[in-house]
């Protein structure tokens, strides 16, 4: 059961980044499909790993390009980064803590947050610069 499905609404135009995204959107489909079969608990440690993870990969990936091609909105984005990861990891703390609660529709709420608020605002932001400077 998708939460979010892939569409060129969600595209920065940037291949290599669009299909991190997909990976992202991935796991979040995985952990929603697992809440809907009431299977979450089994499978939500692994997902916030390979979160956290690849979340980490995928912000050093685009900081590298804006740090070569010059971005000049860097610094804020990056700082957004640090937030998101920063949200990441204390979710990830509350569930090896054992404080579940709703730990499940918390983390929902802020992956489908994440996807509209950082992917198709503040990552369109950069999305026209890196494809002017070839970046595919």
């Amino acid at each position: 059961m998708s939460v979010i499905e892939w569409s060129e609404n969600l595209s920065v135009g940037i291949k290599s980044i669009d299909d991190q995204h997909k990976v992202l959107i991935g796991l979040i489909n995985r952990l929603n499909t697992a809440m809907a079969q009431g299977e979450a608990s089994i499978i939500i440690g692994d997902v916030l790993a390979k979160l956290t993870d690849y979340t980490r990969f995928h912000f050093t990936y685009e900081e590298d390009l804006f740090e070569q091609y010059g971005y000049e909105n860097n610094a804020q984005h990056k700082q957004k980064h640090k937030k998101l990861i920063d949200q990441i990891s204390t979710l990830k703390e509350n569930y090896e803590s054992d404080m579940m609660g709703a730990i499940g529709i918390e983390i929902m709420q802020f992956l489908k947050n994440w996807l509209t608020k950082h992917i198709m605002k503040t990552d369109m932001e950069y999305s026209q610069f890196l494809i002017d400077k070839g970046v595919k």
